[in-house]
């Protein structure tokens, strides 16, 4: 790991709701090193939604100073922040959010076409990705053609094509049964250990925590806990031990 592609100071975020003021993040500091993966948990209403979409760069803080990859992104605009997203993060959902009528292989095209690449070079790159996944035999499969977990992996495939440091993964299992999650989980930690991606996971699960190295706990709008993992799980180990 090396310096920090996140990071976080005195973070405050606020919304109005009807008469009242609700502080949805209080004062987080918070520092990610390249390559590193970090579990976020918490309740609903915890704050844990508020602090991905300020990672995300889908919104800003009320205050304090956010710096994705040394750019400081706390006073961007709604344009310069779809820059900086395009070109820093990828996005893995719990939904998939893939276009149905469309092949895995223009879905994963997707963010380098809003990057202005060229079709032959976005088909290269998205193979790519696909083949990276492990899917490469299904780029012609609509997602209706493919299971859940396939589903996930194009998704993850579509991320990162852009070839982005940063990968923000919300409740990435939640619509997978206990095999596909750790199977998704296995990709994502081959991804941080290969290619030194940083891994943001929101998840309300304690076993999927557990796959990454370090675990916040976020409730009423703080960082609670800021740990490192003593015992990583291997996904992998896990999902062959469940035969």
């Amino acid at each position: 790991m090396t310096d920090s592609i996140i990071s976080l100071s005195g973070v405050h975020k606020d919304y109005v709701s009807g008469p009242e003021l609700v502080h949805a993040l209080i004062d987080v500091n918070l520092e990610i090193a390249q390559g590193e993966s970090v579990a976020i948990i918490g309740q609903s209403g915890s704050g844990k939604s508020t602090l991905m979409n300020i990672l995300g760069c889908l919104d800003r803080p009320t205050a304090g100073v956010y710096k994705l990859g040394g750019i400081d992104v706390t006073e961007s605009s709604a344009d310069e922040r779809a820059l900086v997203r395009n070109r820093l993060i990828g996005f893995v959902f719990q939904g998939f959010n893939l276009l149905p009528r469309t092949s895995a292989l223009e879905n994963v095209e997707l963010p380098l076409v809003y990057r202005g690449v060229s079709r032959r070079r976005r088909r290269e790159l998205a193979a790519a990705a696909l083949e990276k996944v492990g899917l490469a035999d299904r780029a012609g499969h609509n997602p209706s053609q493919l299971s859940g977990g396939q589903q996930q992996r194009v998704a993850i495939a579509r991320a990162l094509v852009t070839e982005s440091p940063v990968l923000l993964a919300d409740e990435p299992t939640g619509n997978l049964d206990s095999r596909t999650s750790l199977e998704v989980l296995a990709l994502l930690q081959t991804l941080v250990a290969d290619q030194g991606i940083s891994l943001v996971l929101v998840t309300h699960e304690d076993q999927i925590a557990r796959c990454a190295s370090r675990i916040l706990t976020v409730s009423d709008g703080r960082v609670q806990r800021d740990e490192p993992n003593p015992e990583i799980l291997d996904a992998a180990e896990l999902r062959a031990e469940m035969g």
